[in-house]
């Protein structure tokens, strides 16, 4: 599949700068830049590649419920978030990351999809945020059912509150408070959080969801579609 305009100006302005600072150096100059070109343009078009070839196998196992690729190519929608998830993927590495455009890509043409706006709106989201911005929006959205999950004993949260909650949940951010609150603070500016950390509240409210209809549209629609279960 070829590559779309918007992210052939990208790579020719990324590589553009990389050769004016190469120019930059005595004694250095044209073959290092050619050699930068190449070695870059091929990492990138791996990247892609391989991106492309995993949505592919996606789309075939779902062609159930979606169609064949070359009904999906013919579709806007699908061509939009195709498109959009492409230049995100192009940025990252993280698999888990990856894993959720894939996702929001097969999700974009079910039945049940938003509508395109709400989609670019969710594609947006997805670029800013990280998996475990996600990670700790799936908690909020049903902290009993993440513990139960993932198999975690529930803390006594009467003593820390939601903190408590998050870190026994998610255990790489143990003790990371500075953490914690940025990332709810990027999820609240999105509109995904509801309720706040401080404050006084209830055992029953801290273990209530803290988040709105609105994370749970965008939870669905990066939620792998052929598992119910979310990670």
């Amino acid at each position: 599949m070829d590559s779309y305009p918007e992210d052939t100006d990208r790579r020719q302005g990324l590589t553009k700068v990389v050769e004016m600072g190469i120019a930059a150096v005595p004694g250095v100059g044209g073959p290092l830049q050619i050699a930068f070109q190449e070695v870059a343009g091929r990492r990138l078009t791996e990247r892609r590649t391989r991106w492309l070839n995993d949505l592919a196998e996606k789309v075939h196992r779902l062609e159930d419920q979606i169609g064949d690729l070359d009904h999906l190519l013919d579709q806007d929608t699908f061509m939009d978030a195709l498109t959009t998830a492409s230049q995100i993927a192009d940025r990252t590495s993280r698999a888990g990351k990856l894993e959720l455009l894939r996702n929001a890509v097969v999700n974009s043409v079910l039945p049940d999809a938003p509508d395109d706006d709400t989609q670019q709106l969710f594609f947006d989201m997805l670029d800013r945020f990280t998996p475990t911005h996600v990670r700790l929006l799936k908690l909020l959205s049903d902290p009993p059912g993440w513990f139960k999950q993932h198999n975690i004993t529930k803390p006594n949260v009467m003593m820390g509150g939601k903190s408590v909650i998050i870190e026994s949940g998610m255990p790489e951010l143990t003790s990371r408070k500075d953490l914690i609150d940025r990332y709810a603070s990027a999820l609240s500016g999105a509109g995904l959080i509801a309720q706040s950390f401080s404050g006084m509240m209830s055992e029953a409210g801290l273990w209530a969801a803290a988040t709105t209809p609105l994370a749970a549209d965008f939870l669905a629609f990066v939620a792998d579609p052929e598992s119910d279960v979310t990670t």
